[in-house]
């Protein structure tokens, strides 16, 4: 069986994917896993037989492993609940003057006078000035938070991130409620591998200049945490990210550096061999052993020893096993994206290279050098589409150009703290050296980002694209022959796609929907328009009230991109509160957009300054809209205001929630009404002057007890009403609005507990649902 390791590793995979998208019974589960084995026992005489049971075997172990981690939730009883804890530290993750966030392997609980010993690895976020070490014992009061998921489609899963570590917890504390025990808790093996880190980053900061050590600390250490956000930035737009991920690359330097100082001391091979070996895992273990140290690790080892046995070593079969082993242990693994560009990147290297070689007839030495790097970037172009909506349009020339200075800087960087404990006068002269070859670099790299596109955005690819993608890289590649393929097949191929591409249009053409998106943006608002893939308008966009979490940057920007809205044809903002337009800056920074749409001034206000500003830059027109206004989009859909009025006494509002603008949204004759913010003062206006029924409505100030009266609800009669609210110390949305909605039977919808709420509607009907209950 040639490449055994193929047979297993990918149904393996698709069973870890598969048991995160649908969940079987247990019992259902352990039968197939059962049925799966005594077919294997069977069929092991049999050799077709024999890989269609391996395949079914891998399968389900797959499923099962990574179902049991995704469906464990023992410690339920403990979310939302305010806990006693002590645990010790076992990693710094952010640490400013106002907030921490700590990695804490927890060792009881204490809940309501019982407590629960536990082992349990939790997230620890301290709101405050008081900060902590590694090692340090902690004893603490704190709320217990189960991790949120991504409650808008696309976006970052951040419970699934957290399970990739083992962490299903996170305790939130106030500085005050937690105290130190005791320091130096840690083993003998983490205290050691702290006091390396320290003092790699002792001799880095006393030999280099800050932007120098910044950059060799983050390359050596792996954490990009060390650089400023326009310096990681850069790394990103050049398509050299990847030598701030310790990965194989890093691995391969380091081994390649040691074997060639022993062969220079005439060292004994095999000796130099178990040397190395141990300096690769040494270093792993410095670094933490993230998923791309732990793969190069194993293939480098695996390669090595049977180098010594002068056994004959299938590159591509070593880096399957490698991803195997990990996925065994780490089955969630699959979802990290350091894995899946490390895993992709290395077995794609070995099995492009070669080809592309030969396709563009790259014999010299150039050609050896381009070669490599045009299969790493072809290889992994989809998932970097996927994730981060982003690829480099440079990356060939900066791989070629930056990826050996930096290599050498690391081969650098290790020599400085080896001879730093020798001669620290030494060490500064090579501190010299390096800092002129970095300086170099980023002289070099500042060059580069003067270039005007140096990436492209791209929208996210569906599953279907990225696997026609790689087929046609595969064809291309002659890695399947078309010409060797049966008549038959080849029909058949080209039929299906040829319906695939026909079904598309024909969709495409006969579409006539109307979608509205009210997305999940916390304590906030914004609503997305989507008419027919064709005209896209906001309606809020919502923001921080603390300014601690970007909303623009996290949430609306990378939702809309995902979806390929590059244009937004308005933006209507219905008053100049944060948690309602403090986005906006964002998407003008990012985005076209034709029109913004406003219903009063007020100079007094920065925020509204600095959104008027910002559009004027961008010469984006700012119209003002009062009640009357009307704008027809299509015959059948149009936009218009109820409220303010033209000659509205903005002075007598101290609250500006009562200016917000009153936007009717008519749809095939269905009506969607948008309210803001306003209160039973403006719901009592709003009702006087204007006659409707509606049939949905954007229920005012976030379920506030200061609107929704019994008058105003009378007067619209919604069949459905929906949320926008999350997390908030203002007690919305009120129990007493709540039970008012039921009377009068309207159904809600909330985005903190269905996520991204979605409208769908179509000249016959229309539907509402959530994205979590769907």
């Amino acid at each position: 069986m040639k490449r055994p390791f193929s047979y297993i590793l990918f149904p393996y995979i698709f069973g870890i994917y598969l048991s995160f998208k649908f969940h079987i019974t247990t019992k259902l589960l352990l039968i197939g896993l059962l049925f799966s084995v005594v077919l294997f026992i069977l069929s092991i005489l049999k050799e077709k037989v024999f890989i269609f049971s391996l395949i079914l075997l891998v399968f389900f172990t797959g499923y099962y492993n990574a179902n049991s981690i995704i469906n464990e939730d023992k410690l339920d009883f403990l979310y939302d609940n305010r806990v006693e804890y002590t645990g010790i530290i076992k990693k710094e993750i952010t640490k400013n003057p106002s907030y921490s966030k700590y990695v804490l392997i927890a060792d009881y609980t204490k809940i309501n006078g019982t407590t629960y010993h536990i082992k349990e690895k939790v997230l620890l976020n301290i709101n405050g000035k008081k900060a902590f070490k590694e090692g340090d014992k902690v004893k603490g009061v704190g709320v217990v938070k189960r991790p949120k998921a991504n409650t808008n489609p696309r976006l970052f899963n951040y419970r699934l991130y957290l399970k990739t570590q083992n962490i299903n917890l996170i305790i939130y504390s106030k500085d005050y409620s937690i105290y130190l025990l005791s320091r130096n808790n840690l083993n003998f093996f983490e205290y050691n591998a702290q006091i390396i880190r320290k003092t790699f980053l002792n001799v880095l900061d006393t030999t280099l200049s800050e932007e120098n050590s910044s950059i060799i600390k983050s390359i050596i250490l792996g954490e990009s945490s060390y650089l400023d956000k326009n310096t990681l930035n850069s790394f990103r737009e050049m398509g050299i990210s990847h030598v701030l991920a310790v990965s194989g690359l890093h691995i391969g330097i380091i081994s390649a550096f040691f074997l060639f100082i022993f062969a220079i001391l005439r060292l004994d091979k095999r000796l130099s061999t178990i040397i190395t070996i141990i300096l690769i895992w040494s270093y792993g273990y410095i670094v933490e052993f993230p998923p791309s140290v732990l793969r190069a690790s194993i293939i480098f080892t695996v390669l090595m020893i049977s180098n010594l046995n002068f056994r004959r070593y299938d590159v591509v079969n070593g880096i399957l096993f490698g991803a195997f082993i990990l996925l065994i242990f780490k089955p969630l693994w699959i979802f990290n994206i350091g894995f899946q560009l490390s895993f992709v990147s290395a077995l794609l290297l070995v099995l492009f290279t070669k080809r592309i070689e030969l396709l563009l007839k790259l014999n010299n030495k150039i050609g050896k050098l381009i070669s490599p790097v045009l299969a790493v970037q072809i290889g992994i172009l989809p998932l970097l589409a996927y994730h981060f909506n982003n690829i480099s349009l440079i990356a060939i020339i900066t791989n070629l150009v930056l990826v050996p200075i930096l290599s050498f800087s690391v081969i650098g960087g290790f020599i400085l703290i080896f001879v730093s404990y020798l001669n620290i006068n030494i060490a500064l002269f090579l501190g010299a050296l390096l800092n002129t070859i970095l300086n170099l670099t980023r002289f070099v790299m500042n060059f580069f980002d003067m270039f005007p596109y140096k990436a492209l955005t791209l929208p996210q690819p569906s599953f279907e694209s990225i696997i026609y993608y790689y087929l046609a890289v595969f064809i291309l590649l002659s890695y399947i022959k078309l010409d060797l393929l049966s008549v038959k097949i080849k029909k058949a191929f080209l039929i299906s796609t040829l319906f695939t591409i026909l079904l598309i249009v024909f969709y495409i053409t006969l579409q006539n929907n109307v979608e509205i998106e009210f997305l999940d943006v916390g304590q906030g608002d914004c609503s997305l328009i989507n008419l027919n893939n064709e005209k896209f308008f906001l309606i809020d966009t919502g923001g921080s009230l603390t300014g601690e979490f970007d909303i623009g940057e996290n949430i609306l920007y990378p939702y809309l991109v995902k979806k390929g809205i590059f244009t937004l044809d308005g933006v209507f903002i219905s008053h100049f509160h944060e948690d309602h337009c403090e986005a906006l800056l964002k998407l003008i920074e990012r985005l076209k957009i034709k029109n913004i749409f406003i219903s009063y001034e007020n100079i007094q206000n920065d925020l509204y300054l600095d959104i008027i500003k910002k559009a004027a830059e961008k010469d984006i027109p700012v119209k003002i809209l009062t009640r009357g206004d009307k704008i027809k989009v299509t015959k059948s859909v149009s936009f218009e205001v109820l409220y303010p009025n033209k000659d509205i006494n903005k002075s007598r509002y101290e609250n500006e929630n009562n200016l917000s603008m009153v936007l009717l949204l008519e749809v095939y004759g269905k009506k969607v009404l948008f309210t803001g913010d306003i209160e039973s003062e403006v719901e009592k206006i709003v009702s006087s002057q204007n006659n409707i029924d509606i049939d949905i409505l954007k229920i005012p100030h976030h379920g506030s007890n200061t609107s929704s009266t019994e008058e105003f609800l009378k007067s619209v009669k919604p069949e459905y009403g929906i949320i926008s609210v999350g997390i908030n110390y203002f007690g919305h949305p009120s129990e007493e609005v709540l039970k008012r909605y039921k009377k009068h039977n309207i159904k809600i919808y909330r985005t903190d507990k269905d996520g991204l709420v979605t409208i769908q509607i179509t000249p016959s009907k229309y539907k509402i649902y959530g994205f979590i209950s769907n």
